[in-house]
């Protein structure tokens, strides 16, 4: 739940509030998560596939052109001199009976067939080449290391789109297993350069040995050389594998020694390399240095290199680096037209983590993103569009971003993303919501029970919907009065609401409170030494898709508390959005926490924002409580006191 709702820290207040008649200018929710790697649409699917083949390409490239690597990394480029075949010994070849042959028999034999085969339509699993996979097999532990490499050379020739292929899994999974076995024997370069075949013959991510290579070098990152180190960290971004179960910490305590040995490219491996192990960078000074690095630079760094530094800056950087980060936001402004889609998606999203928002940079890459919308995957179109809501801004771009990205979401183009990756669909109309877009067509086609079942792929239940949908709903009944197509039914919806408004701080339950609960048990104690009756408040969730409980209360009209009536206080969540009955003036109190607006502003985040105007719809009227007023225990008093006074509450 807490990643999901770090995705949405800030609502647009000075969004669009309409865009045509199929728009209510209203407010929404969106809470739906931003994950390093992604589900991709369509035309989406093809061109993510392709970035990430380019991607790895570019850093696998920045080895092959460096001289340094030129004894561990193979080039795809690479040409095998094969003999020529004609098509009378190829027929000899694959009719013979390979089974008496010798290894070195046996390769030479596999080299003719590559030679012919490859340029004659043959695959390597037609049912003519049997016999010769299976004497490669029945001579595989008799081959040198030499001609192990040799025959992966000869199958990275080949057409092997199908890796799962049963003939072809057969053949390579037995070769992995022969490395396994072999590994103990090798060197660092000889460990490595094995691994860059597997990568040639793309079969890195289905190898085991690749990943027990990996690990091995990784227990003891200290001893590889630093080129040694770049490359081990290319097969572990590579092979997209790893979890944080690498040693990683002390390869960034290696990285951080040899810092300077490290040119900016091979830099963008490293990061490749942290983001997709899903690791942390510790050392704010090692991100710090990146910074510097990556703004000293600029000019030589490519988009997928440039890409993978963003990722895993907005995933490392703290506070202490926010100038950092905003003088290399200065920086990128100048890139925004010289980079591809992918890559501004992520210098949009740079400033999300942090909530720091730089508008040149957001307007440039909006305006970009409306010249390349109709070429845009959903995936980039969803991203883009939730850092301007997470970060308040409207780049008031011509024409509107948010008018072209509904414009799209309803084209006929977008069709297959919807059918197959509704979840992306949803997550643009959750942003849109926040701006204050309701395109009424496209809730209605993304809450449909039908849509919702092939979208979660189980019977609808409160553990199989997320957060968005939910809020989403009932951002729905509660705003958009005059909407009348699908929502949840009122018994999922009544579900769904109490699993998520599971937690209240005041429960006598013993639990690890967090700091935010311990701040609440403070601010609540305090009430109620000013009440002086429990039976004036309520700690309850009136809005159960906002993941913060509130306190209400209700005076008369000369500021007395009212006792609440038990009707409500035998409620803690409340599944029907009306008003509170009719006894006098009610208030909500919200606590805020200090991710609650953005960084070096005073403006509220989106679900603060969000939770104001939904509040103060249903007829309660907000008292925020921000970080700033826990001070000493002895000023909370007297400043609570004073926040009540000033909106009329009379206590004695």
């Amino acid at each position: 739940m807490r990643r999901v709702l770090s995705r949405l820290v800030t609502l647009g207040c000075t969004c669009p509030r309409k865009i045509d008649t199929l728009i209510a200018p209203v407010f929404g929710l969106v809470v739906r998560p931003t994950r390093p790697h992604s589900v991709y649409s369509s035309s989406f699917k093809r061109s993510s596939a392709v970035f990430i083949d380019n991607e790895n390409s570019n850093a696998h490239n920045t080895m092959v052109n460096d001289p340094a690597y030129s004894r561990t990394v193979v080039s795809r480029d690479n040409r095998i001199d094969l003999p020529t075949v004609t098509e009378a010994q190829f027929r000899d070849l694959i009719a013979e009976n390979f089974r008496p042959s010798t290894a070195e028999k046996t390769c030479d034999d596999f080299q003719k067939v590559t030679a012919y085969a490859i340029s004659s339509g043959f695959a390597l699993v037609d049912a003519t080449l049997d016999t010769l996979r299976e004497q490669l097999v029945a001579v595989l532990p008799t081959m040198t290391d030499d001609q192990l490499i040799a025959v992966f050379k000869l199958i990275s020739l080949w057409n092997t789109k199908d890796v799962n292929d049963p003939k072809y899994k057969k053949l390579w999974s037995l070769f992995d297993e022969q490395c396994i076995e072999r590994h103990q024997n090798w060197s660092v370069d000889k460990l490595l350069l094995v691994m860059d075949h597997w990568y040639i013959m793309n079969l890195l991510r289905f190898s085991e040995f690749v990943m027990v290579g990996v690990s091995k070098l990784a227990s003891k990152p200290f001893r590889l050389t630093p080129k040694q180190l770049v490359q081990m960290m290319f097969y572990a971004n590579a092979s997209r594998k790893f979890s944080p179960s690498l040693p990683m910490y002390d390869i960034e305590q290696h990285i951080c020694s040899n810092y300077n040995e490290f040119n900016i490219k091979e830099l963008g491996i490293i990061s490749l390399g942290f983001f997709k192990t899903q690791t942390h960078i510790q050392s704010q000074e090692l991100v710090k240095n990146l910074y510097t690095s990556i703004i000293n630079q600029i000019i030589n760094i490519n988009s997928y290199e440039l890409a993978a530094f963003l990722k895993i800056l907005r995933y490392c950087t703290m506070h202490k680096n926010a100038d950092s980060m905003y003088k290399l936001m200065d920086i990128l402004t100048e890139k925004v037209d010289k980079v591809d889609l992918v890559c501004c998606t992520h210098m949009a999203l740079l400033g999300t983590n942090l909530l720091i928002r730089h508008k040149e940079l957001l307007k440039k890459i909006s305006q970009q993103m409306i010249k390349k919308i109709s070429q845009a995957r959903i995936k980039d179109i969803e991203r883009i569009t939730l850092a301007l809501t997470m970060l308040n801004y409207n780049p008031h771009t011509t024409p509107c971003i948010f008018e072209m990205v509904v414009n799209e979401l309803r084209s006929d183009s977008r069709n297959i993303d919807f059918e197959i990756y509704t979840k992306c669909y949803i997550s643009t109309l959750m942003s849109l919501a926040v701006n204050g877009i309701f395109p009424y067509d496209c809730i209605s086609k993304a809450l449909q029970y039908e849509t919702l079942i092939r979208c979660y792929k189980k019977e609808l239940s409160k553990s199989i919907l997320p957060r968005d949908v939910l809020s989403l709903n009932n951002s729905v009944i509660i705003e958009c009065p005059d909407y009348s197509g699908p929502l949840l039914s009122v018994e999922l919806n009544k579900s769904c609401n109490e699993h998520t408004a599971s937690h209240i701080p005041t429960s006598s339950i013993t639990v690890k409170k967090t700091v935010a609960d311990r701040n609440f048990l403070k601010l609540y104690r305090e009430l109620l030494l000013l009440f002086k009756n429990e039976a004036y408040l309520h700690v309850c969730y009136p809005l159960p898709h906002h993941p913060k409980t509130d306190i209400l209360f209700c005076i008369d009209t000369k500021g007395r508390p009212i006792i609440i009536p038990e009707i409500m206080k035998n409620k803690i969540v409340f599944n029907e959005f009306k008003k509170p009955p009719e006894l006098g003036k009610w208030f909500a109190i919200m606590i805020l926490v200090r991710n609650s607006i953005l960084f070096h502003s005073d403006e509220y985040n989106g679900l603060t924002a969000c939770k104001i105007r939904q509040l103060t719809k249903l007829g309660y009227k907000p008292i925020l409580w921000t970080k700033d007023d826990y001070q000493r225990d002895i000023h909370i008093h007297f400043r609570l006191l004073e926040k009540l006074k000033a909106h009329g509450v009379i206590l004695n």
